[in-house]
């Protein structure tokens, strides 16, 4: 783990802002996101949007229809996706996902799925009230893609923990902690790649990391 300020500074933006985290509505807030979303200010929609649906065997893709293709990438990643996560999770979703795209993020900033400003940095969020995941098309697929799985992580891993509080008959249990599920989330969706090499081996290097044993 990552110890020293500005790196963990720089590596909270760069994983939870631009490829999204879990928005706990309403008890939590957007704790993952540590208060970066806004309350209070006047979220202003410009547009109308025409809803459409498209419905795969386990989700539900709303999109509008200049996104009609954006929105068929995204329902096949999704549904690969899925059938990896099942797998890792052992754990099948009980119903369908929601999943919301917008065509860029000035259409995604004026999302009613929450009532808070989003900054220009969030890339995507899982909103666990309703189960819904949204996220806007930055004009990379790759990133498309990426959010996608990054937030199903999310969704599966919250489901997972709420199947078996369920089975044990309770509610008291303390949700993991943010490096755990911004960590499996980040790995899971991309694995090992450069940018994550250049992070760690910064941080190696610098002698910024924590042992196993002082992450809580």
């Amino acid at each position: 783990m990552i110890s020293h300020p500005h790196l963990v500074k720089r590596a909270l933006w760069k994983n939870l802002l631009r490829i999204g985290g879990i928005v706990w509505v309403p008890l939590l807030l957007l704790s993952t996101l540590h208060g970066q979303f806004y309350f209070g200010r006047n979220k202003i929609q410009y547009e109308q949007f025409d809803w459409q649906v498209l419905i795969t065997p386990h989700f539900q893709v709303f999109y509008y229809p200049v996104e009609e293709p954006l929105a068929r990438a995204a329902a096949f990643w999704a549904e690969e996706t899925y059938g990896e996560l099942e797998q890792k999770f052992n754990h099948t979703l009980a119903r369908r996902v929601p999943l919301v795209i917008y065509s860029n993020h000035l259409h995604f900033q004026q999302t009613n799925t929450i009532p808070y400003l989003i900054p220009e940095g969030v890339g995507g969020f899982f909103e666990f009230v309703k189960g819904r995941v949204v996220l806007p098309n930055n004009g990379s697929m790759y990133d498309f893609r990426k959010v996608i799985r990054h937030e199903l992580v999310h969704v599966f891993m919250y489901a997972k923990i709420n199947a078996k509080a369920q089975q044990a008959g309770t509610w008291n249990y303390r949700h993991p902690p943010l490096w755990f599920t911004e960590g499996l989330a980040e790995w899971w969706s991309t694995g090992w790649d450069t940018e994550a090499e250049m992070v760690i081996r910064d941080a190696l290097l610098h002698d910024h990391l924590l042992p196993l044993g002082s992450m809580s």
